[in-house]
């Protein structure tokens, strides 16, 4: 059977009375993410509504997701904004269910919105960003093969590791990609750690800043990666493990403390058993694997 989360139909409500559920920066205005919803709202209009909860016991409307967006819509004059309303009061899940835009998409997403024939100045006010700045989007995957695009379609990749693979050929750039997936590490460092591992033949030109490899700068890179693969090995291992060793610790958590619930046990391990009683109590304050 599936539940559903938010009403069918988005409703109209006045900015006035939403009530905010989390308390914001009191410098929010200046951030960069905030400047550029404002400007995209200003542009655009709203594309994804507010999400917010009816409170029918203390009748408050409650945002759930939006705030930003709301006191933005607040500046710009507006009175009203279209929300969806959620049929339960969950504050996490809405922003953790959101696939945020990688590089290469946001490219993808930009190339399109010039193509179908938006101006680029518009398409700079609606994003808060200046036109170079956009034309740096559209280059930044120039001189990366098409193979290490796909690849990356789906994981977020530091500007800067792009331009330490452009330093590489095709199939150097593919090695080193496929990689970082094995790792999950895509920071500039590991990139540049695998250029100065990469043969002089492999190499576009002459890399900038590149010191002379030697063997024994070759070897300990080599090691590098073994270590890297390895430790991704052994993270694989514990993702396999960790809900069935959460779930083991649940379950031992409320038995122990059904146990200390029932007062002659509680008195029976306090007579005869102090140091139990207080391993228990350890045990029964345990939030999670970590501690």
């Amino acid at each position: 059977m599936i539940n559903y989360c938010f009403h069918n139909d988005a409703v109209v409500f006045k900015l006035e009375s939403l009530m905010h559920t989390k308390t914001l920066p009191s410098n929010f205005r200046l951030s960069t993410k905030y400047l550029q919803i404002k400007s995209s709202l200003a542009e655009v209009g709203l594309v994804e509504p507010v999400v917010i909860f009816i409170d029918s016991v203390k009748n408050h409307v409650k945002i759930i997701d939006g705030h930003l967006r709301v006191e933005a819509l607040k500046d710009l004059g507006e009175k009203k904004v279209k929300c969806l309303i959620s049929s339960v009061y969950d504050t996490f899940t809405p922003n953790s269910r959101v696939n945020r835009i990688t590089i290469i998409q946001e490219q993808r997403m930009i190339k399109e919105a010039l193509n179908s024939g938006i101006p680029i100045e518009k398409l700079s006010l609606a994003l808060n960003m200046s036109v170079d700045a956009i034309k740096g989007k559209i280059r930044v995957l120039n001189g990366i093969s098409p193979e290490v695009i796909n690849i990356f379609s789906n994981h977020h990749i530091p500007k800067a590791t792009f331009y330490i693979l452009k330093q590489m050929k095709p199939m150097r750039q593919i090695e080193c990609s496929a990689l970082m997936i094995n790792v999950e590490n895509f920071s500039r460092n590991f990139a540049l750690s695998l250029l100065h591992n990469t043969p002089p033949n492999l190499l576009v030109g002459k890399p900038e800043n590149l010191e002379t490899d030697t063997a024994g700068r070759r070897k300990m890179l080599d090691r590098l990666e073994r270590e890297m693969a390895q430790v991704h090995v052994d993270t694989q291992k514990l993702k396999e493990t960790y809900g069935v060793n959460t779930l083991r610790l649940v379950i031992v958590k409320t038995h122990i403390a059904s146990l200390l619930e029932n007062p002659k046990i509680l008195q029976w391990l306090l007579k005869h058993k102090p140091e139990l009683l207080t391993e228990l109590n350890k045990i029964s304050n345990i939030n999670s694997l970590d501690d």
